[in-house]
């Protein structure tokens, strides 16, 4: 379960580096009120693992809103979150504290601090592009428990572009690289290729733990809705 846990973190943060709140703010992801989408995950021997389902809500606010819900491998709800996304300048941005707000339900009346920088994701992606690093930190205060995790998402390189064909279609993507650094008690490791197409999002994500190690989990787009 933490294993697969961990996978669901990292998909979320991945998945997070997108979104609108004008028409014109990305060329990346959905953000058509009602859009809907779904990424299913796999092990390695492409076992099914479990699904994450988005709904997009835009009212035409200063957010577009992405709901999130977490299914299992036999299809069972396990969890559902909803964050928001901004527009930067010649971009978009996840405020880690909105993507990870939800999580801090579970700790109570404790003390949870989450600070870092956003994810950011440029408008146009060009191979041999380095993007910004991304920092996480939560820190956990108060009885029964005192805790402190962070996550690192570092040297995310653009570093090709490929067709990739899944269950939803047959996309054009910028390939997107980077290694990952998650403490939660012991010190993980790992690195993300991920294929981006415009309008649709994230299409394929593959998790290694290491680059040019052993290949780990693979995450595909197979439903698309907007």
């Amino acid at each position: 379960m933490k294993k697969f846990f961990s996978l669901l973190l990292f998909l979320g943060l991945i998945f997070g580096e997108c979104a609108l709140a004008q028409t014109d703010c990305s060329k990346y992801y959905p953000i058509s009120d009602g859009a809907k989408f779904e990424i299913s995950m796999y092990n390695n021997n492409m076992k099914p693992q479990g699904r994450v389902v988005y709904s997009v809500k835009n009212d035409g606010g200063d957010k577009v809103l992405y709901t999130m819900e977490l299914f299992d491998k036999n299809g069972t709800p396990i969890s559902d979150s909803t964050y928001g996304m901004q527009c930067e300048e010649d971009g978009v941005s996840i405020d880690f504290k909105s993507m990870m707000g939800s999580m801090t339900n579970r700790f109570g009346d404790m003390e949870v601090d989450i600070s870092g920088n956003n994810i950011y994701l440029p408008n146009n992606l060009e191979v041999g592009n380095i993007l910004p690093d991304a920092e996480m930190e939560i820190s956990v205060t108060g009885a029964p428990v005192a805790m402190k995790s962070t996550v690192r998402m570092v040297d995310r390189t653009v570093i090709g572009e490929e067709e990739i064909t899944t269950p939803a279609g047959t996309f054009p993507c910028k390939i997107l690289a980077y290694s990952t650094e998650m403490k939660m008690g012991i010190k993980n490791t790992g690195y993300t290729k991920q294929w981006l197409a415009e309008n649709v999002g994230m299409v394929k994500t593959e998790d290694y733990n290491k680059k040019g190690g052993k290949l780990r989990n693979i995450s595909l787009l197979t439903s698309y809705e907007q």
